[in-house]
């Protein structure tokens, strides 16, 4: 398949292939390289951005180095608050990732890239990462996202009207669809590239000619598809790129081996193996290997087809392509059937299908759908726009000249009809003040009535309220008497148990006394969580420093010492130079119990890695927590209680139901909200918003 997706890296590419060609023909390159070290440690915090930039570019073909001058430059660009060089150093993060085949790395920096770029309206910006994003999600297999950052990005030159850019987008869609096996729908987008590219020139349209062979070959319209192939052959010779002849070699081959002309086949195949080994094209020969051994398995070569079958196998799992995973498969369970070896054969029959299944979904296919029907519906939207627009022009001096017609009319009648009404108004008036006066009245008996009732309302109110005060403040009393009165033989029963353990060895007596422990030891969680409720209750909110992320690592690591039965893996997005003035015991409590929550109710089962992701940012003078996992959930008929006091969320842990309510007391506490939902991945989250001001 043809890649169109790189073109949408011009920028950073340009400006290697810039400094990669002028700079060694002027013998500055080291120089230069030096002089902006130099000046990286000479210049202030507020300048460095750029020129650590600068030095990505001149070190791009060193991966550590560049890595870390691009990282260089996004630290200084926050100092800074330069947003330009924040954007160009997230983007440059994710190229190095994204060649190193770190999609998921390269996904989470393009996506800071895209948010500051479409903040600040960097339009130039926002359209490379769109599609630098396409391209992480197209070889991650996740096509519905491809689909949906490549509209956004063809949106955007759409805008623009660079016809040139529309054909890349357009390709770029088709290759989508190609791989979902949409060919009517990749057919459609390549001719609409192949127009532009006719009509500009040419420029390109070779690699269109190999896109509409691969689409048309995928229909079984092998005629067309061999034209189209044989087409690229005439047009490149020796003049183009090795990936483009390659893909037509192997394309041309791929047709004349479903037409049965397979010594055609094979000598087209053969020409593009011999390119993918000189060019050492790994994906390539993971594609040549494929489609030759099933020639070689047609001429009953089996041991050569299964040869050359495992070898493309091998490189599709080292470089983890499962597509060509899955095709290889296909072919292994002809292989095995044809051998009789039907165990074999059913084996990668049920490979293929699980494979199959897991890049295609039900849910893939919907979002995919969903996508094509929003930006369809945007053209249409854009048609009827125009349309109006254009409607609108010609019939424009038509209503204003009926308009002003009307108005002529209408005016005449008006003054007319004004001045007859005035004294018809004039007599209504003078009845309607005579009412009035006599409403007027009455209003003012039915006032006096009215704020007595107030006044007795008010009275009753107040002593309703002193004696609710009082009940309140007895409450807490005694919820804080109780607590350290309690606290006291309970500390006492568990020293007693502790000892009778280190001295009893009969081993009933020892489980009853383990049990007593156990129970004492929850006592005592309820009572410390009871003095907590009195303490919010009795607080007045402080405003200490917190270092956010410091503050939520602590808690994690202890709350993963205490539930280190099961490796949880947790997630933290935190940034490092987070500082807020907050009342720090408060928001200690609502994180402590959100993430140990997380931890108390993961789920068990050995075959379900469990996670926490834990995120934390400050949004419009408010704090943003979001804490979530995927434990064991919370019932849906529950959902609206697990906030009230003693209401537990799940019976697998013997709680005593305070956390969630101490974590809804303290919000409360600090006029914030808090909310809990299920992600689109199914799981737990809880959201909460607390005001800084």
């Amino acid at each position: 398949m043809c890649d169109y997706f790189n073109y949408g890296n011009r920028f950073i590419k340009t400006i290697i292939i810039i400094v990669s060609l002028i700079l060694p023909l002027l013998g500055m390159a080291q120089s230069r390289y030096d002089s902006l070290l130099i000046a990286a440690k000479k210049s202030q915090d507020i300048d460095k951005g750029p020129i650590y930039m600068e030095l990505f570019i001149s070190s791009v073909n060193n991966y550590d180095s560049a890595l870390f001058f691009a990282n260089q430059a996004r630290k200084y660009s926050l100092t800074a608050g330069d947003s330009l060089t924040f954007v160009r150093a997230e983007y440059a993060m994710a190229y190095l990732y994204r060649g190193q085949g770190l999609y998921n790395e390269a996904i989470e920096h393009y996506d800071r890239a895209l948010i500051t770029a479409q903040n600040n309206d960097f339009q130039d910006r926002e359209k490379s990462i769109l599609n630098g994003l396409a391209i992480c999600y197209y070889y991650s297999s996740q096509f519905d996202k491809s689909l949906e950052y490549h509209f956004k990005s063809l949106a955007l030159r759409e805008k623009e009207g660079d016809q040139n850019e529309i054909a890349i987008s357009s390709n770029n869609i088709g290759l989508v669809y190609y791989q979902l096996k949409d060919y009517p729908k990749a057919i459609i987008y390549f001719n609409r590239a192949r127009e532009i590219e006719e009509k500009n020139g040419h420029k390109g349209i070779e690699g269109t000619y190999v896109n509409l062979g691969l689409a048309y070959l995928g229909l079984g319209n092998f005629e067309i598809a061999l034209e189209n192939f044989e087409k690229t052959i005439s047009i490149c010779q020796d003049e183009c790129k090795g990936q483009i002849l390659f893909e037509a070699y192997n394309g041309a081959g791929a047709c004349l081996f479903e037409l049965e002309k397979l010594n055609e086949a094979e000598v087209y195949l053969n020409k593009g193996l011999v390119l993918a080994e000189s060019q050492k094209s790994e994906m390539n020969l993971i594609t040549i290997y494929n489609n030759l051994a099933k020639i070689n398995l047609k001429h009953g070569e089996t041991d050569l087809a299964l040869t050359r079958l495992k070898m493309s196998q091998d490189l599709a799992n080292r470089l983890g392509i499962r597509l060509w995973a899955k095709k290889n498969f296909k072919v292994l369970a002809d292989l095995f059937y044809e051998t009789g070896n039907y165990k074999k054969a059913f084996d990668y029959q049920v490979k293929y299908d699980s494979v199959s299944s897991e890049i295609l979904n039900e849910t893939v296919a919907k979002n995919m759908l969903q996508i094509q029907v929003d930006f369809e519906e945007r053209q249409n939207l854009e048609i009827i726009k125009l349309k109006d627009k254009e409607i609108s022009r010609t019939n424009t001096l038509l209503i204003l000249s009926v308009i002003i017609s009307l108005l002529t009319v209408l005016i005449v009648i008006i003054l007319y009809r004004n001045n007859k009404l005035r004294k018809r108004v004039n007599r209504k008036l003078t009845i309607a003040n005579k009412t009035i006066e006599n409403q007027n009245s009455k209003l003012t008996e039915l006032n006096t009535a009215l704020e007595d009732r107030v006044r007795e309302r008010t009275e009753e109110l107040r002593s309703t309220n002193k004696a609710l005060t009082k009940s309140n403040n007895d409450l807490d009393n005694f919820i804080y008497k109780t607590s350290h009165d309690i606290r006291g033989p309970l500390a006492t029963l568990q020293g007693v148990c502790n000892i009778a353990l280190m001295d009893i060895k009969e081993k009933v007596a020892v489980d009853y006394f383990e049990k007593l422990s156990r129970t004492a030891s929850k006592l005592n969680q309820i009572l410390s969580k009871l003095l907590v409720i009195n303490q919010i209750n009795n607080s007045m909110p402080s405003d200490d420093e917190v270092i956010l992320k410091k503050l939520i690592t602590e808690i994690v690591e202890e709350n993963s010492q205490l539930f280190d039965e099961k490796t949880i893996g947790v997630s933290i997005d935190v940034s490092e130079n987070l500082k807020i003035f907050f009342d720090a015991l408060l928001l200690k409590i609502i994180l402590n119990n959100l993430i140990n929550n997380a931890f108390k109710f993961h789920n068990t089962s050995s075959k379900i890695k469990s996670i926490i992701n834990i995120s934390a940012l400050v949004k419009d003078g408010e704090l943003h927590i979001n804490v979530s996992d995927n434990g064991v959930g919370i019932n849906d008929n529950i959902v609206a209680q697990i906030f009230d006091i003693f209401s537990k969320t799940s019976e697998m842990q013997d709680t005593a139901g305070l956390g969630l309510y101490l974590v809804k007391l303290a919000v409360d506490k600090l006029e914030g909200n808090i909310f809990v939902s299920k992600t689109k991945d199914n799981l737990t989250l809880f959201s909460v918003i607390l005001p800084l001001s």
